[in-house]
């Protein structure tokens, strides 16, 4: 699968699990060394956790490295190209990384309706 269809497909999972807030990053003109972030939120850590796991499951490809899965506050799975954050809701407020590059915010992204 292509990194867009990766994406549109994680973002089909995190909604398919009730995540919500759902935010693309396009990084790829920043010293960052990514091409996206892939941004959402659940309810409570058991949530995040949920998200995470269904992700892990339902992707056809692994991610190279992970944090967070114990906690469930702030979970990050990257998978190269893109990283996906998957935050609690406090979590999220305190650290916005959506904030600190508002230029870079996919306006109107929503992944695509793909069969799960």
């Amino acid at each position: 699968m292509s990194v867009p269809e990766l994406l549109h497909r994680a973002g089909a999972l995190i909604l398919d699990k009730k995540g919500d807030r759902l935010v693309l990053l396009d990084l790829r003109e920043t010293s960052i060394p990514t091409d996206f972030f892939l941004i959402a939120e659940g309810e409570n850590p058991i949530h995040v956790r949920a998200i995470a796991e269904h992700l892990m499951g339902k992707l056809p490809v692994a991610p190279e490295h992970t944090e967070g899965l114990s906690d469930g506050r702030w979970v990050l799975l990257d998978y190269g190209d893109f990283v996906v954050h998957l935050f609690s809701r406090e979590v999220r407020a305190f650290y916005d990384l959506e904030g600190i590059w508002p230029d870079k915010v996919v306006e109107g992204w929503q992944p695509a309706s793909l069969p799960l």
